[in-house]
Parts: C-alpha cells; structure tokens; sequence
C-alpha cells in the first residue's frame, strides 16, 4: 500500500487563518469525510487518514474489531474549523470510521474562529452562528447579513408550524423541516436550471434567498400565489448590470405602466418599499402602477449587494 502525503496539521490551519477564539458546542454528529488532520499526530496518518505509524498499528487493529463486532465506542473529540475537523483525542477511532466506510461519528467539538477582522471573517462568523443556532451546515451565502435574514425566514416557518401543529417546535427541528420542504426543493430546482453557470460568483443558497424575496414581491404585487418556479423564470443574466441592478430591475417590472404619466398619481409614496430587515412591503391601496418606482421607495445597500 502506497501512502502519500500526511494528514493535514490543527497548527498550520490555525496559523494560516489567525484563529483566535475558540467555542464549545458540545456532543455533535459530525460528516468522517469532514475529518482532514489531526493536533498532535498529523505526521502518524497519510492523507486518506491511514495510519503511517506501524508502532501503534496492533491498537488500530483492536479498535477495528470492536467496530466490526459493533461494539459502542466513546466519542472522539475535535477541533473544528470552517467545514474541516481535526482531531484532539481518537485518531485510530477515526482512522478505522475512514476505513469501513462509516458516514458519521460522534464527537465532542470545539469551534476556532478569526478575529472579526475582515468581510471575509465576518461572514465566517455569520455562518458559524447560523449553524449553530439551526444545525443547518450546507448553507454557504455571500453577502454579510444575509445568514440573519435567512434565519427570520425560518423563524417564521417555525411560527407558522408551531401553530399548525399545536406545540412548540425547537429552532433546530423546525429549520430541519423548513430545509427539506422548502430549501432544498428550491436548490434543486436551480441546478436543474443551472443558474449558477450564469452567477459564477454566487451560490445556490444566494440564489434561494434572492428569489425568496423576489417570489414574496411578485406575490404581492400581482395577488397570486408566485412559486418559486416562476420566480426563478425571471432570472436573466445582463452582463452590463450587477446583480443588485438586475433584482432591482425584477420588482419594478412587475408593475404595469397604465398611469405611469400621471404627475398626479395619489399613490405616489411609500407603496413598494425595501425596509432595514430587508422585507418587502406593498400598500393595499397600490394600484400597481410604476410611479412610485420613480421616488426612491426601491433602495439595495450598494452597488453589489442584493436586493434583499
């Protein structure tokens, strides 16, 4: 058996990103694919986790048979950072998980995190908090802030089942529901579509939460229940505009122009308006035409944020 490489080093990742502060979150399941290095003993393992060091190959071997006889093993501990773990305690136990193919392991886990430095720490720190309070760990977005609004979305989802349901669903069980009956649908629908190809620079979760708010103004503005089908239709590349022109562009087009030319239009202001959580309003006396798209009542943060 040919070995290459080595497992990758806890100390040379915490380095490289400048981590500074540390989270305990406690017994987690956590993926064995997402298991890369180890703290102490990175050298003693290849880069498939196998075990280099022949010295302690007899332990391995023992811990491999109990597995086999299936028998309950403690769990490991980790150090998390980002979406790799590193191991502090149960580097054979790992080793063996890789081996026979197990898909998840129980582990007690410290997170590491950088300093709130830049964009791209911050957002890290967005995530990480995202994942913390809903479990959800395959959300990737782009924006800063856009984990929080992601997470009033769930929050409503688990209002609107609570009281579907008559109980009190937990944060983590609801965004559990809300991510198979909502998100991942949609996800799928956009690697149908291959909208991506298009948004090099986005992800799928990005383009969820656009077309969420996109399907929730088109909704309002044309009294039909939008799917995320149709919401997704309106999705066309312009290469002259950025995505925040071309969003800005789907909701002011969903008006019609039948008394655009009114000076006197009584419903001149504040009908269609881009709040500071981001949500969309629409006044019930809007009669949908494009005046108010004229005043400002539109507003995205920059020139390359969302319209959201």
């Amino acid at each position: 058996m040919v070995f290459r490489g080595h497992a990758e080093s806890f100390a040379a990742r915490k380095e490289k990103h400048q981590l500074t502060d540390a989270v305990d979150l406690g017994l987690r399941i956590v993926p064995v694919n997402n298991i890369v290095g180890s703290v102490n003993r990175w050298q003693d393992f290849d880069a498939k986790f196998r075990i280099r060091n022949r010295t302690t190959y007899q332990r391995y071997q023992r811990i491999k048979q109990a597995v086999e006889r299936g028998e309950i093993l403690p769990p490991v501990q980790l150090y998390k950072v980002g979406d790799k773990y590193y191991v502090v305690d149960g580097n054979h136990r790992v080793a063996v998980a890789k081996e026979v193919g197990q898909v998840y392991i129980d582990a007690y886990v410290t997170e590491f995190l950088p300093s709130a430095d830049t964009k791209e720490h911050l957002l890290w720190r967005e995530r990480s908090l995202f994942q913390r309070q809903t479990g959800l760990l395959d959300i990737e977005l782009t924006e800063l802030g856009s984990y929080e609004k992601l997470l009033a979305q769930i929050r409503d989802f688990q209002a609107e089942e609570s009281e579907r349901l008559n109980m009190d669903l937990t944060l983590e069980r609801a965004a559990s529901s809300w991510h198979e009956e909502i998100y991942r649908p949609v996800v799928e629908l956009i690697r149908k579509q291959r909208l991506l190809d298009d948004f090099p620079n986005r992800t799928e979760a990005d383009l969820f939460l656009y077309a969420s708010y996109h399907k929730i103004a088109k909704s309002r503005l044309t009294n039909q229940n939008v799917s995320y089908r149709e919401a997704l239709a309106d999705f066309q590349v312009e290469q002259q505009k950025s995505f925040a022109e071309q969003l800005r562009d789907l909701i002011t087009g969903l008006f019609t122009p039948s008394v655009e030319d009114d000076p006197h239009c009584p419903h001149k202001e504040n009908l269609l308006i881009m709040d500071e959580d981001g949500l969309v309003h629409v006044a019930p006396s809007c009669p949908g035409c494009r005046r108010c798209t004229h005043d400002h009542d539109i507003t995205i943060q920059d020139e390359d944020s969302p319209l959201i």
